[in-house]
């Protein structure tokens, strides 16, 4: 079961995902991803076997995670040793830390009588912690580079927040806001951002329509949705003293609420960067970004037709040109939530399509 998360970074989701438009539904990916998504699948059928577990296994393994139940003791998850099968029955085993000494059965008293969805909910936590555990174990001997540390940072944060759900709030979802804040994190995010760009630039450019510069700026919001950001020492060369917070900081958050939750399944919400990031991630980004999307437009232009290779082979670079002009200035109106965009309902009918 161990060691799904290890590969994390790697291993790439399928590229036809929706876009949605804002309150929470409106900043998470649409749930079409999951099941578009090979790493999200692989997780989720070694969790299926692992709650497929009779409900006395089930149990048992639960108590090692949970409070002891007997007045005044303070054992925070029991420690038992190897169960023996007598008359076809386990044997009710004893704690062994020394400030418990009490029956396994007290750790599990209040999960007797739960129901099959609030297991399903603790045993998706406990299948997590499990797995995570085994990861931190696989990163503390691998290299301390910067990526790893990270990780092992990252993953180390939700291991303590799943492990102090479970104990506290078994039936809950865990709440991973308490290690880098609640998104969206920034008012004007990337999308808004690059709808004022268009509104700003196109709306008599020469060189490209408004209505051309809108069809782009839906393949660029799709692209940097499923895009994985540079690792840290990869970043092409800034300045972090211009920034609020380092990319450091904002690469975390990118990993907890856009990636993580394609394998901790039990932290459930997964968030669109373009929807929770805003001016300080474009700008650490987007040099980087273009050069990918650039790459891959390339490599991939012989599936194309005429019409998306025009787009994405001439119109692309032109359209990139202007916006790193724009991000880049910060006095530039597309910064400004309150903007006022032309042409709204044209605005809406792109987004929702």
């Amino acid at each position: 079961m161990g060691g799904v998360f290890s590969s994390m970074l790697c291993c790439k989701q399928r590229p036809d995902q929706n876009t949605q438009s804002q309150p929470i539904e409106t900043l998470l990916m649409s749930k079409k991803w999951k099941s578009n998504d090979l790493l999200y699948e692989y997780v989720k059928s070694k969790r299926q076997k692992f709650q497929n577990r009779d409900i006395e296994s089930l149990l048992r393994m639960a108590a090692k995670f949970s409070t002891c139940k007997v007045q005044n003791c303070k054992c925070k998850g029991g420690i038992f040793p190897r169960l023996k099968l007598n008359h076809s029955r386990y044997e009710n085993s004893i704690c062994i830390r020394s400030n418990c000494k009490h029956e396994q059965s007290e750790h599990i008293k209040h999960l007797r009588d739960a129901s099959t969805k609030d297991m399903m909910v603790l045993m998706k936590s406990i299948f997590d912690i499990l797995n995570l555990k085994l990861t931190l174990k696989k990163l503390s001997v691998k290299n301390k580079t910067k990526r790893n540390i990270l990780l092992k940072g990252i993953f180390q944060s939700v291991y303590n927040v799943l492990i102090k759900s479970v104990l506290y709030d078994p039936f809950t979802t865990p709440n991973i806001d308490t290690i880098y804040g609640s998104p969206p994190f920034e008012k004007t995010n990337i999308e808004q951002v690059l709808l004022n760009f268009c509104m700003y630039i196109f709306g008599d450019n020469k060189k490209l329509k408004l209505e051309n510069a809108l069809m782009l700026n839906k393949f660029v919001l799709v692209y940097f949705d499923t895009w994985m950001w540079s690792i840290p020492k990869e970043l092409l060369e800034c300045n972090s003293k211009k920034y609020s917070k380092s990319y450091n900081y904002y690469y975390c958050r990118f990993l907890i609420y856009c990636c993580l939750p394609r394998c901790v399944h039990s932290i459930s919400l997964r968030y669109r960067p373009t929807k929770i990031f805003g001016q300080d991630v474009l700008k650490y980004t987007l040099k980087a970004f273009r050069i990918q999307l650039q790459v891959w437009c390339y490599k991939n232009n012989i599936m194309w037709k005429e019409q998306t290779k025009l787009f994405c082979l001439t119109y692309l670079p032109i359209y990139m040109d202007l916006l790193e002009k724009e991000v880049f200035n910060n006095k530039s109106p597309i910064w400004d939530m309150d903007y006022e965009l032309q042409d709204l309902n044209r605005k809406t009918n792109f987004l929702e399509c």
